[in-house]
């Protein structure tokens, strides 16, 4: 009996120091997004030309087959968590599933947001699109709703089937091509951060472009 009270006591103060440890690495990541300096340091990945174009091809068949097709308008900036992103939208039209309604709020999530910071140079990974901005409306192709612990809003997760995040800005953007080094397709963030998409040739932006104007053109 000794023995089993001991296991259970190490057991919850095992979860105690794990809950810590979350709330603490969650904190360190809010704060070092609310300092938008951190993002003069960081690089991100521009995708290379055969990628680009053999990727956009697929999800011109792929994404009309998500489960969830939504026009949204984005509430609230990037939310950086351990391997993680978030952004809060609002849902303005359904296109395709029965999960979501008009005005809805929910979080958007995606297994290649993150900002890495575990070694240099440091990154932020977004699937090769850049961040929503705050009071623009985007077309976006989810899979189902995510499990939020405890969460008051709905989590959504990206279309995955894709390995460009299939989220487009209904306007226009200035996208630029930063040069790269020899072994790496990885660039200064602040030489793109105006950007919509992140390609390495302007075929592969092309190939962006392209995906957008049919997308939008068929969710408008």
């Amino acid at each position: 009996m000794l023995r089993l009270k001991w296991i259970l006591f190490s057991t919850v103060i095992i979860l105690f120091v794990a809950l810590g440890f979350g709330v603490v690495q969650k904190r360190t990541y809010t704060d070092i997004s609310q300092d938008r300096g951190y993002l003069d340091k960081i690089y991100i990945a521009q995708i290379p030309q055969d990628y680009a174009v053999s990727a956009t091809e697929i999800m011109m068949e792929k994404l009309p087959l998500s489960p969830n097709i939504i026009k949204v308008v984005v509430l609230e900036d990037v939310e950086h968590f351990a391997k993680a992103s978030r952004q809060m939208v609002k849902v303005q039209n359904v296109y395709k599933g029965d999960t979501l309604k008009a005005n809805q709020e929910i979080y958007i999530t995606c297994d290649r947001w993150s900002l890495s910071l575990y070694a240099e140079p440091y990154s932020i990974e977004r699937g090769f699109v850049n961040v929503m901005e705050v009071g623009e409306e985007y077309l976006i192709f989810l899979d189902g709703q995510v499990d939020g612990f405890g969460e008051e809003l709905p989590i959504f997760k990206l279309y995955a089937e894709t390995v460009i995040a299939p989220v487009f800005s209904y306007i226009a953007h200035d996208n630029k091509i930063s040069s790269m080094g020899k072994e790496s397709t990885y660039v200064l963030y602040n030489q793109v951060c105006d950007n919509e998409f992140f390609a390495a040739t302007s075929v592969a932006m092309d190939a962006f472009l392209e995906l957008k104007k049919v997308m939008i053109e068929k969710y408008p």
